[in-house]
């Protein structure tokens, strides 16, 4: 019997806590010798997740003490950590770590940051698994030398449970049904969603949204006058009878998407709905052009995509008869779970062994902003430049790069916005999030983050430099003086805040 001991930031109701109890699911049901524990890093969990987690007779530790953590890491045979990059994940994989098998599934494509595969997080595990193919070409898995090559990467297609859809029949219905199940804000949809769908030119078309109450995108849509045309139903639990009414499965992600074997396409694909998608994230590793479904290049492309869909039924039926044969053959989740099992095995011909993250001069050294910087890796040129720089150009450009961040790596997991809230105490990461505050007209608040970088001891004076220009926004212009006076006394040669200082009307 090998124990296997799952890490995971929590157990939600998406798809990595899903792939998780699948995997004690179908090893259970082939009679695998494994036995599964949960820790999960946050006590917060999705109550269907857990009930179906005791169902399949896994043991559920939430946010548990560190001795009660530390006995359960010894006792596991093997540790399987299901990453994405979140400070809880990163906390646990500096931490003291006692003798292990340490198992990584990447459950991210691993090249667009804040989500991106490290070398330090590449060579830390006995083995790192993707979900993707593409993340095991990755240049950070390629670097390795050839025998960690050979050995010590595979990759598995995140697991659905295929049971949530057996009862599936097609139903008849009055509209050309477009669905969407998945994440629903900007860090994962492509963020002219609205638009993309509003502009597809097929008279009776409905757009159905399940997967979270998104107010900007209801607004949009009311905006727009057409929220007749979309049905937002927020989170689905049961999904057979939305898939059963589905015509296309529209699932245009954001261009820097960290997705990779997406549950949701998988299941569209396999309830036989041919899914129209960009070739961006995994997407383009699920859907082949013209076979199982439709890759669209560009956005014109994606609504002609549907609208051909629309107007020649009978290639819409061969594709979504194609993409439920694939997913049956390609997505077996009892297969998926046997290829698991044979990973377990190879794991536990070789010895525990104890790691560290860093030395202890390292970790006495690097502050919470440098641990975000460092979960970038490669993608943390402005964030090292805004740290360390001593020329004012440079910062002031590397600033104004992090300001026009992504809505995914300002607001999505891993971004800035949530290592702010987990450490406050960081003054970087409280400037960087004012910056994007600034950058989205949201002055009170980024005038209240600049405020906390200067009490955590930010000193250099361009923060003085962003105040003074959102108190210019909210018209404290005595504010905005007393900033600018601040940038011309420490700063002298910095012309622009003497321009602007000038340009203000007179008191």
């Amino acid at each position: 019997m090998i124990t296997i001991l799952h890490i995971i930031d929590s157990l939600s109701g998406a798809g990595p806590a899903r792939s998780l109890l699948s995997i004690a699911k179908y090893a259970a049901e082939q009679k695998l010798a494994q036995q599964h524990r949960v820790v999960t890093l946050q006590s917060r969990s999705y109550p269907v997740t857990l009930l179906n987690a005791a169902k399949a007779g896994i043991t559920v530790l939430r946010k548990p003490d560190r001795e009660t953590l530390t006995a359960e890491l010894k006792q596991a045979d093997i540790v399987q950590v299901h990453f994405w990059n979140n400070p809880d994940m990163y906390e646990f994989l500096r931490s003291d770590l006692p003798e292990t098998r340490l198992l990584i599934w990447f459950k991210i494509l691993g090249d667009h940051p804040p989500q991106m595969i490290t070398p330090e997080l590449a060579g830390f595990p006995d083995f790192a698994l993707g979900t993707s193919p593409y993340t095991l070409e990755l240049p950070v898995f390629q670097m390795q030398d050839g025998t960690q090559r050979n050995q010590k990467k595979y990759f598995i297609y995140g697991i659905a449970d295929w049971d949530r859809l057996k009862n599936l029949k097609p139903r008849s219905h009055n509209y050309f049904n477009v669905g969407y199940i998945g994440t629903v804000n900007f860090s994962k949809m492509h963020p002219d969603f609205i638009p993309l769908s509003i502009g597809i030119s097929i008279p009776d078309s409905r757009f159905i949204v399940c997967g979270g109450i998104n107010e900007t995108l209801q607004k949009q849509a009311a905006e727009q006058g057409v929220s007749e045309k979309f049905d937002f139903r927020g989170y689905v639990e049961k999904i057979e009878p939305v898939l059963e009414i589905l015509d296309v499965f529209g699932y245009p992600l954001c261009e820097d998407t960290y997705a990779t074997s997406e549950k949701s396409l998988q299941e569209a694909m396999y309830a036989g709905v041919p899914p129209v998608v960009f070739p961006h994230g995994g997407c383009p590793d699920l859907v082949e052009h013209e076979q199982t479904g439709m890759v669209a290049g560009s956005k014109v492309e994606y609504q002609q995509a549907i609208e051909y869909l629309y107007h020649h039924p009978e290639f819409r039926r061969k594709l979504g008869q194609n993409a439920a044969d694939y997913a049956r053959i390609v997505f077996d989740s009892r297969s998926a779970v046997i290829q698991m099992h044979n990973v377990y095995e190879k794991m536990m011909k070789h010895p525990k062994r104890k790691r560290r993250w860093y030395n202890t001069m390292e970790k006495q050294e690097l502050s919470p902003s440098r641990h975000f910087v460092q979960s970038l890796g490669t993608a943390a040129q402005h964030f090292n430049i805004s740290l360390n720089s001593d020329d004012p150009d440079r910062l002031l450009d590397a600033d104004r790069v992090i300001m026009n961040s992504s809505a995914l790596l300002a607001e999505g997991e891993g971004g800035i916005f949530q290592y702010r809230n987990y450490y406050q105490n960081d003054p970087y990461l409280r400037l960087w999030t004012g910056l994007i505050l600034q950058k989205k007209q949201r002055h009170k608040t980024a005038l209240a983050e600049f405020d906390a970088a200067i009490h955590l001891g930010f000193s250099h004076w361009r923060v003085y430099w962003y105040q003074a220009g959102s108190f210019i926004e909210t018209g404290d212009l005595t504010e905005a003086r007393k900033a600018l006076t601040l940038v011309m006394a420490t700063a002298p040669a910095f012309s622009e805040a003497k321009d602007l200082f000038s340009a203000l009307p007179k008191p």
